[in-house]
């Protein structure tokens, strides 16, 4: 340990010396708790002209079960801070970040059962924190597997659209007059929407970073995902909300399927959306269907009693598509519900991806806790004339109008 320097060993014995002439008491009128007090203190201020004695001499010394009140425990860190202090004086009390004392503690004792949880009537248990935290469950998001997201640089979103088309091209003849064709272009506007959550969090929790950093990724923004996913599907768009999904998709039609399909099943069903998507000059490549709904398919046999979905599985991959299209099963569907189609004219921009920030808010500062906000602003929009690639429905009225009665 490095030795004090003379400066530093005049100003803490100056310091001792101020302390113990404000301690003297008259014997004939001092109550034993005053003495008592008197006693403790002189023991304690003995033990630091020990400490700086060792000090000087350049060699450690240590007591251990000293005791240290919080007064002087306060008044050691506040020295450390001086300058600082004496900063925010000349600043007439402007601060630009809080003072922060790291204050000492008690001097530590040996912990025993006896002295610690096996103290008094309570009975102690000993345990061990495996480290694991419980998270609540929620569901895995999908829809972002086929709607792959960009970005936007402005709170809007714009886009043209041809609308309008008019003429007809047509062959003709050598020296003839070419047909005039003409399409009207039309501006197109969707608002950056924002979703954010926010959680407050102690100071203590703010300095295990492990487990902060499960707080934010496991309940917060987690939650906020999930709720985001839900808008995305299946946003109606008024006041602040997105325009989800099936907003934007064209209601199923069986077209020239209609009551063509003896015992018709799910399965038709999708065979019959992927050619929709196809008659409206799309690629169908997803369709989302509820969890439950995916399990019933899966359990239609061929004659022989073979699950008929095997067919569809891509070796080694765990994916399933039936004419194009790769079955998603997610509790983000109602039950019986089904939207999907050519996913790739779903525009999914985000203006600022998931952000966390850390700071003060309200009573934050006295009640030693931080405000943790965890939000984001996207937009999603289909073209109009895309939407007819798009498909959604319920299985049982689809089902009815493919079968085939008698």
């Amino acid at each position: 340990m490095a030795q004090l320097s003379e400066a530093a060993v005049k100003e803490i014995g100056g310091l001792i010396d101020e302390r113990l002439r404000g301690i003297s008491l008259d014997p004939a009128t001092a109550t034993k708790k005053e003495i008592a007090e008197q006693r403790q203190l002189i023991e304690m201020l003995s033990a630091q002209n020990d400490d700086i004695s060792a000090k000087i001499n350049g060699q450690s010394h240590t007591k251990t079960n000293t005791y240290v009140s919080l007064e002087d425990a306060l008044w050691n860190a506040a020295k450390a801070k001086k300058a600082e202090i004496e900063a925010i004086v000349k600043a007439n009390g402007r601060q630009t970040e809080p003072l922060v004392f790291q204050v000492g503690t008690k001097a530590a004792v040996d912990l025993t059962t006896a002295n610690t949880i096996g103290v008094g009537a309570t009975q102690y248990s000993l345990v061990q924190n495996t480290g694991q935290i419980s998270k609540i469950r929620q569901r895995e998001e999908r829809y972002l597997s086929v709607a792959a997201p960009g970005t936007i640089g402005a709170p809007r979103a714009l886009w043209v659209e041809e609308t309008d088309e008019q003429g007809v091209p047509v062959f003709i003849a050598e020296g003839e007059t070419k047909t005039r064709v003409s399409v009207k272009y039309v501006e197109k506007i969707a608002e950056v929407r924002k979703i954010a959550v926010y959680g407050k969090v102690t100071t203590e929790m703010l300095a295990d970073l492990p487990q902060l950093i499960s707080y934010i990724q496991n309940n917060m923004a987690k939650r906020l995902s999930v709720k985001t996913e839900d808008q995305l599907i299946d946003g109606d768009g008024a006041d602040d909300n997105l325009y989800g999904l099936t907003h934007y998709a064209t209601p199923f039609s069986a077209g020239d399927l209609a009551a063509q399909i003896p015992m018709a099943n799910e399965l038709d069903v999708i065979r019959a959306i992927a050619l929709q998507v196809e008659l409206a000059y799309g690629i169908g490549n997803a369709l989302f269907v509820n969890s439950a709904d995916w399990a019933k398919i899966q359990l239609i046999k061929d004659t022989d009693g073979h699950p008929i979905w095997k067919e569809y599985e891509v070796a080694g991959t765990g994916r399933v598509v039936i004419s194009g299209l790769e079955i998603i099963p997610t509790t983000a569907i109602a039950s019986g519900e089904f939207v999907g189609g050519d996913m790739s004219v779903v525009n999914v921009l985000y203006r600022e991806g998931l952000t966390v920030q850390i700071g003060l808010s309200g009573d934050d500062f006295i009640n030693n806790k931080k405000t943790i906000l965890v939000e984001q602003r996207l937009v999603q929009f289909v073209s109009g004339n895309d939407t007819q690639v798009l498909v959604k429905g319920t299985f049982a009225a689809a089902v009815a109008a493919l079968n085939k009665v008698g």
